[in-house]
C-alpha cells in the first residue's frame, strides 16, 4: 500500500483533485433526507 503513495507527482495529483472538488457546488447536505417531499404524498 506505501508503494501506491511513494510517487514523485502526489502533490500535483493532490492540487488536481482538490481543483475538481472545488469545482462542485453546492456542497451536498447528507444530513438532508432526499425523499422529504414525498410525506405530503403518501
Amino acid at each position: 500500500m506505501a508503494e501506491l503513495f511513494d510517487r514523485g507527482d502526489c502533490d500535483e495529483i493532490e492540487k488536481d483533485i482538490n481543483r475538481k472538488l472545488q469545482k462542485i457546488y453546492p456542497e451536498p447536505c447528507w444530513e438532508d433526507d432526499p425523499y422529504d417531499f414525498l410525506r405530503e404524498y403518501l
